[in-house]
């Protein structure tokens, strides 16, 4: 099941709507497919443009061609928050006519109106998912799933401002254990300086370098290996060397890419196999959509 939206432009132009779409960051324009997958959020929608004029049945006169927006529900509620700027960017730059079949009819085209029928739709396909005995899907807290996308959609813009001596990570899903509840998380790698949103996250996966073997020291390029520790972000980082802060009003740690011996013991010694499970971004869903998908 999936969201349609039919934006038909005043002056329809299919070559300047796909030149359009390809000059935008995260578009993927082929023919008349038209796809944005952003790799830092892990949202994705299509627009499909469709320059037919075939009569329409039940409609006087030849058809309008349209630009199709599609975007498929039993997805976290930040898709559509992601997806709404998307298309008023493109009403802004195309007046069109509205066709939603979902909420706001024939127009006019609002914010509002886009969030409340994408949103409405959405939650049913989970009330329908539970009748048809789906496993019940893994859930957080929705202010949390919200926060965490909007950290990842701003992130590139947080790095530009950082620098390039300060690594700003992307907010990841992860279950620590079989079975556990998603966690947010991100990554501090040894020898990387850090930014650590504290305040949106619970655990820490630290990063190293697998130590070579004896015998492969002095091999000739060998393949570097990765270890992973899982840490709470409260019982783990919170050590010398470490600058506390602040990024957009929320409390921040600043880590150096070298510190004291204290943040090195941090690193060091055996790190057992990690249990952990990363999870996509589009299965982790707010706990009031879960309840939806709740049985009874």
């Amino acid at each position: 099941m999936s969201y349609d939206l039919y934006l038909r432009p005043d002056a329809f132009d299919a070559d300047a709507i796909r030149d359009w779409f390809t000059a935008r960051p995260i578009y993927q324009v082929e023919d008349e497919q038209v796809t944005y997958a952003n790799p830092e959020t892990g949202v994705y929608f299509t627009f499909h443009i469709d320059a037919t004029t075939e009569a329409v049945e039940g409609d006087e006169g030849p058809g309008r061609p349209s630009v199709a927006f599609n975007m498929n529900y039993f997805r976290p509620h930040t898709f559509a928050l992601e997806a709404e700027p998307a298309i008023a960017a493109f009403l802004a730059r195309f007046p069109s006519r509205i066709d939603d079949p979902q909420r706001m009819g024939d127009g006019p085209y609002t914010r509002e109106g886009f969030l409340e029928g994408w949103n409405c739709g959405n939650r049913s396909t989970f009330s329908i998912a539970a009748k048809k005995g789906m496993d019940r899907p893994l859930s957080a807290d929705p202010a949390r799933v919200e926060a965490a996308w909007a950290w990842n959609y701003g992130r590139a813009q947080l790095q530009t401002e950082a620098g390039e001596n300060l690594f700003v990570p992307k907010i990841v899903w992860l279950q620590p254990t079989p079975g556990a509840e998603p966690e947010p998380a991100i990554t501090w790698t040894f020898g990387v300086a850090t930014l650590i949103p504290e305040s949106l996250i619970t655990r820490v996966v630290l990063v190293r370098q697998e130590r070579p073997k004896l015998l492969k020291m002095f091999a000739r390029n060998p393949d570097p290996k990765f270890e992973y520790k899982l840490l709470g972000v409260e019982s783990g980082i919170r050590i010398a060397g470490v600058k506390r802060g602040e990024i957009d009003g929320r409390p921040a740690l600043f880590t150096p890419a070298t510190g004291p011996l204290e943040m090195q013991t941090l690193f060091s010694g055996a790190w057992s196999a990690p249990q952990f499970r990363l999870l996509g971004p589009d299965t982790v869903f707010g706990a009031d959509l879960v309840h939806e998908a709740s049985p009874g």
